[in-house]
């Protein structure tokens, strides 16, 4: 076999290879649904009212997403707060996009018992 017939073979075989390989990709992106956003608001006066034992009904002790779904959290006191693994200063909003399957106790400043599961399943 000559050099320029392998060439073209090598050729050939990498561009089967992308095509396929951007097929797949493509038809996974497009099959995926769209996430739906999980608002959490945290009102002014939160964290001194929690200081203060109230009983507040912001989150649920267990959080459950799919794959795609976003988590918005406004934090509207004047003190930062923990959901999860993400810190959301005084002020701020989180917006966070779920990318991976998991399951996990963290801790949460916004609920009662100072902690959170979060469940991230396929769909």
């Amino acid at each position: 076999m000559t050099t320029k017939v392998r060439g073209t073979l090598a050729l050939f075989g990498f561009l089967a290879v992308l095509f396929v390989g951007s097929a797949v990709l493509l038809s996974n992106m497009i099959a995926q649904p769209e996430g739906v956003d999980r608002l959490v608001v945290i009102q002014p006066g939160t964290a001194a009212r929690l200081d203060a034992g109230e009983n507040l009904a912001i989150i649920p002790p267990d959080l459950h997403f799919q794959l795609r779904d976003r988590l918005v959290v406004v934090n509207n006191d004047s003190e930062a707060h923990v959901v999860g693994p993400f810190t959301i200063g005084a002020g701020e909003r989180l917006e966070e996009q779920i990318s991976r399957v998991a399951s996990f106790d963290a801790f949460c400043t916004i609920h009662p018992n100072g902690s959170v599961t979060i469940n991230v399943s396929r769909g």
